[in-house]
């Protein structure tokens, strides 16, 4: 089932942003897809369950949250940061501001799948996504240079 992507902020990660963005409370506040009930239901999903979440520009395990203001249908909503920022197209068509708000590309909908994985923290998640990332693509120019 594929779903239209929101983002933004909520009251409970701007008070867990001054917190601090390395705690615990960050990410409950923001590693959140916040589902409609009646979505839950068509993914066999509950209050607290972990999904993997995917498109085309990533994919990112996050702990499901019932909307309690209700989404349009078949819309998800997961708080503004760097779990969201993996599934968010990147171009901008030029307005340095990608589509945050639910792109009307298809290729931003997103794939919703019940998951054991857990969910990771922003260490874990930085590593994971960024890092490792940057470390392969430097091996290869590495491997070109020499060859």
């Amino acid at each position: 089932m594929k779903f239209k992507l929101n983002t933004g902020r909520t009251i409970w990660q701007g008070e867990a942003i001054e917190a601090g963005k390395n705690l615990e409370l960050y990410k409950k506040a923001a590693a959140v897809i916040y589902i409609n009930k009646e979505d839950m239901e068509k993914l066999g999903v509950k209050e607290g369950d972990r999904v993997k979440v995917k498109n085309k520009f990533g994919e990112v395990v996050l702990c499901v949250k019932e909307a309690k203001e209700k989404n349009p249908p078949e819309t998800v909503y997961i708080p503004m940061g760097p779990w969201a920022n993996l599934l968010v197209d990147p171009d901008t068509d030029s307005t340095g501001m990608p589509y945050l708000k639910g792109s009307p590309k298809p290729e931003c909908l997103v794939e919703i799948t019940k998951t054991d994985e857990e969910v990771l923290d922003i260490p874990q998640l930085m590593r994971k996504y960024y890092l490792e990332k940057v470390l392969k693509e430097t091996e290869k120019k590495k491997k070109k240079v020499k060859a």
